[in-house]
């Protein structure tokens, strides 16, 4: 299978390598010329959970073009860059061609909707975690869940050979009939842990052991389930049940949001908890927790870059 990965970030790179390594032709998508000249020159470098460090030279380059013709276009560009994605998308992918959004947040296929034919998309979330050391580098932290499904309809053959082809790659992997749910619980969960561990500087486990920052990370799963309820979602699994249990897998990472304000980069904090609170405010849904959690995460993020 050709697949083209949109987005050369640590996820975007680590289900690159894999996928490659399991004898799929891949090609990285990235929109800075810094980091494809230095996967050109290094290739891809993956540090393995048991240590064990595995390179590989893939293909590389700005945009796609319709001789490319990818089976598989996945996205894993960051939320606020989706709409800057998916424009290039619309001109250079076959129109039935599936494309499989493993993006973090809320609003994501929402947008590609606006660019790309409704039948070509599909939903998916992942909670593998990975970070990345350098253009092109990424250690592999954590062993997660991957999902992926079709928008309000059965799942499908297509999801079925993508389930297979992620398995095979070691990605454990399933095909939801409810990938809307999913993508709340894992969003609702993110915005449980991301931005407090951010403001606190914490790793994600220190949200276990505290019992302040527990408290507030609790009532902030509490306010996204019954926004989500309000907006007709049914959660799958419930976000009460998987924040514990992503904490003590997670114990020992620093969340992909305190990464970027660490890196002086801008964060996902709008596609997370300012999505929620907004939605929140349009349902008459009270939301406190999320609103103060989003406008201290966007004031880090003006302080930093004056």
């Amino acid at each position: 299978m050709r697949i083209a990965i949109v987005g050369a970030g640590a996820i975007g790179c680590l289900f690159g390598i894999r996928l490659h390594n399991s004898g799929h032709s891949v090609i990285l998508v990235h929109h800075n010329n810094r980091t494809i000249a230095s996967i050109r020159k290094r290739g891809v470098g993956l540090r393995e959970l048991s240590g064990t460090n595995i390179r590989a030279h893939i293909e590389v380059k700005r945009s796609l073009s319709k001789k490319d013709d990818p089976d598989l276009v996945l996205l894993t560009v960051k939320a606020y860059d989706t709409e800057a994605a998916a424009r290039p998308l619309r001109k250079s992918i076959r129109s039935n061609g599936p494309v499989l959004s493993l993006q973090n947040g809320l609003g994501n296929i929402e947008t590609l909707r606006r660019y790309l034919p409704a039948e070509s998309l599909l939903a998916g979330t992942t909670t593998e975690a990975a970070l990345q050391t350098g253009p092109g580098q990424v250690a592999h932290t954590g062993k997660g869940m991957t999902w992926i499904g079709e928008l309000g309809r059965e799942t499908s053959k297509r999801c079925g050979m993508i389930k297979n082809v992620f398995r095979r790659a070691g990605f454990k992997t399933q095909a939801s009939k409810n990938i809307e749910g999913v993508i709340w619980s894992k969003a609702i969960v993110n915005s449980a842990i991301n931005p407090i561990t951010t403001l606190a500087r914490v790793p994600n486990g220190e949200l276990l052991r505290i019992p302040h920052l527990r408290a507030i990370s609790n009532e902030t799963v509490s306010e996204g389930s019954a926004v989500a309820r309000a907006h007709g979602v049914s959660l799958s699994p419930d976000p009460r049940s998987m924040l514990p249990q992503v904490l003590a897998s997670t114990k020992k990472n620093r969340s992909s949001m305190l990464q970027d304000i660490e890196a002086g980069k801008r964060t996902e904090i709008r596609q997370l908890n300012g999505w929620i609170d907004s939605l929140a405010r349009k349902l008459g849904v009270d939301a406190p927790y999320n609103r103060i959690l989003t406008e201290l995460v966007l004031g880090l993020e003006q302080y930093q870059s004056q």
